[in-house]
């Protein structure tokens, strides 16, 4: 029975491969932990050294209202809450910082670390940076500063090592002498040795935006759960809140949902909000389950199929047996004979033309072979004349004398 065209997609040669193109397609579009995570992340959930656990529960410890966000940063944010960014390693994108400085400007509060190159560094002109070179030394402000930054820079000095400092963000790429926003304040400082000389550099800082703050920290490390062990990160961690709340009525909120927590976007949630919340999607399922109906009504047979009747065809010698029965039953011996003669002229051409008839070929037979002249006579004679079957045997005897005697 031949094979449908559908039935032909079902085999295992395109089945096997379809299951291998989607078990690659799982291995390489599955949601991954976000790039950077791991022992170096501030995230709020881990007890490891290099995590901020310790710091969470030293807050809620000292009276703090803490609490955790596994959502992104989306309008409208609450304008009374101090928003923790500790360096996530996916950074909020554009939109969640121009959410996060709405609040802020409405009264919100944030501490925010600004990775070089990240929308937030952009939009505070502010940013993290490596020293050249040179061993850093905390160093206090120079002239005094704000008097309510006093116990920051005095904690800044406890913890002694601070590996990075802040930078303004140049307007422009040709911008080699960019300063901070004037309306920068400098909570702490770092002395660097570069090789035209010491130089101060700010590695705490805080910009008011409207009826808020952000507070810009250079070097998060004091967060880290090795760190609390001394004391000294657990103190600036406290007295950072207490500048930009003094009060201490504002909840906390660290941010977890750039650290990899919560609900993330992914190919299979974009498929489905595609599939399910679009006109266009909607239709393209309906096509799908409509297909599928179409395939199952195709694929399932309630009845066996009932095999194709085939007719097989006769083998070359039952063919022969056939035509000599048909031959014998209506006495065709003539017929027969021409045919027997044709087959000897075929393989004894005897170099004559087509133009001669079978008479003038028998007869030019035994004029060259005189041995086999009679049974040339006896094919000449029944070519002319219908025989009895008894006498149309000696054709055959004739036939066969011819070609013993042609082949010696």
């Amino acid at each position: 029975m031949p094979e449908r065209r559908a039935d032909r997609w079902l085999r295992p040669r395109y089945v096997f491969p379809l299951l291998a193109l989607l078990v690659a397609w799982a291995l390489l579009f599955s949601p991954q932990p976000p790039e950077g995570a791991g022992a170096a992340d501030l995230t709020t959930y881990g007890a490891d050294p290099y995590a901020a656990r310790g710091v969470y529960e030293v807050l809620r410890g000292v009276g703090f209202r803490v609490s955790r966000r596994l959502t992104g940063f989306g309008a409208p944010l609450d304008t009374g809450a101090v928003y923790v960014l500790l360096d996530p390693p996916i950074q909020p994108s554009a939109t969640e910082v121009g959410a996060l400085l709405g609040a802020v400007r409405r009264g919100a509060r944030a501490i925010v670390v600004p990775a070089d190159g990240s929308p937030l560094a952009d939009s505070i002109a502010m940013r993290q940076s490596w020293p050249m070179n040179g061993l850093k030394t905390v160093s206090p402000e120079p002239g005094g500063g704000d008097p309510a930054a006093a116990p920051v820079r005095a904690a800044v000095e406890e913890i002694g090592d601070v590996h990075r400092y802040l930078r303004p963000v140049p307007k422009t790429d040709d911008d080699t002498a960019s300063v901070f926003p004037p309306d920068t304040i400098a909570l702490a400082h770092v002395r660097l040795n570069a090789r035209s000389g010491p130089a101060v550099r700010p590695t705490i800082a805080a910009r008011p935006f409207g009826r808020g703050v952000v507070l810009a920290v250079a070097d998060p490390s004091f967060f880290r759960n090795g760190e609390l062990r001394d004391g000294a990160g657990a103190v600036l961690a406290v007295r950072l809140l207490e500048y930009v709340d003094p009060s201490r009525a504002a909840p906390v909120v660290f941010d977890e949902f750039h650290h990899g927590y919560g609900a993330h976007g992914g190919p299979v949630s974009a498929i489905g909000r595609a599939l399910f919340q679009t006109p266009a999607g909607r239709a393209l399922v309906q096509v799908l389950i409509a297909a599928l109906v179409l395939l199952l009504v195709y694929g399932v047979r309630p009845i066996p199929p009932v095999p194709r009747l085939r007719i097989e065809r006769r083998s070359p010698l039952e063919h022969v047996g056939a035509l000599s029965r048909a031959y014998e039953q209506i006495e065709a011996t003539r017929l027969a004979t021409r045919r027997l003669v044709r087959g000897l002229r075929r393989r004894h051409p005897l170099g004559a033309t087509g133009a001669l008839d079978d008479d003038a070929y028998l007869r030019l037979l035994g004029a060259r072979k005189p041995e086999v002249a009679a049974d040339a006579d006896t094919l000449r004679a029944a070519l002319a004349r219908a025989l009895p079957p008894a006498e149309w045997v000696a054709v055959g005897g004739a036939i066969d004398h011819i070609e013993r005697t042609i082949t010696q």
